[in-house]
């Protein structure tokens, strides 16, 4: 009988402390709409920089959920017409984790993401964005440590896609002809 409680209480040490990654749902902006089109065609390379969550260790955020994250986030802010699965001679981004500021103790999470964005239109780089966010999550958010790791570095994440989105849409297009 005592066998059976140690390995169910380790069991569910186990399992409760499992890390894990951030998720593209929980970093997707669904709040922000473009005042106005920057492009037709659009393609989004997929982030470099990116790490994975080893199960007994910290919430990180992989290229492929942040790459994911941004794709939807540019289309539901219709930032440009379409996304297209091909490098073309269009807009193109590419996209570059540079750190993932994380605290190891706490019972407010405070994670902080800094990434460059560079946004090319054919082979010409238009604008680089270096784009430092934070975001939080509280006890209130999780109570166990790994959830609350991944919800905050989802709101920091997604605190600089919504950034990025931002700055992206202040960009002056010129009319094809004129310089």
């Amino acid at each position: 009988m005592n066998r059976k409680i140690v390995f169910l209480g380790a069991l569910a040490l186990v399992v409760f402390n499992c890390a894990f990654p951030a998720t593209r749902e929980g970093m997707l902006v669904t709040d922000y709409k473009a005042p106005k089109k920057v492009g037709d065609k659009i393609y989004i390379s997929e982030s470099v920089g990116g790490k994975t969550t080893l199960p007994f260790w910290m919430s990180k955020i992989s290229d492929e959920e942040f790459t994911a994250a941004v794709k939807e986030s540019v289309k539901t802010a219709a930032l440009f017409e379409t996304l297209e699965e091909q490098f073309g001679n269009n807009w193109s981004l590419k996209i570059e984790i540079l750190d993932l500021d994380q605290p190891l103790v706490g019972t407010t999470f405070t994670v902080k993401t800094k990434i460059k964005y560079t946004l090319s239109k054919g082979a010409d780089v238009v604008k680089e964005f270096l784009i430092d966010e934070s975001g939080a999550a509280t006890v209130g958010d999780a109570i166990v440590g790994v959830k609350r790791m991944r919800l905050a570095n989802e709101n920091s994440a997604k605190a600089n896609i919504k950034k990025f989105l931002e700055e992206v849409s202040k960009i002056q297009v010129k009319a094809p002809g004129k310089k």
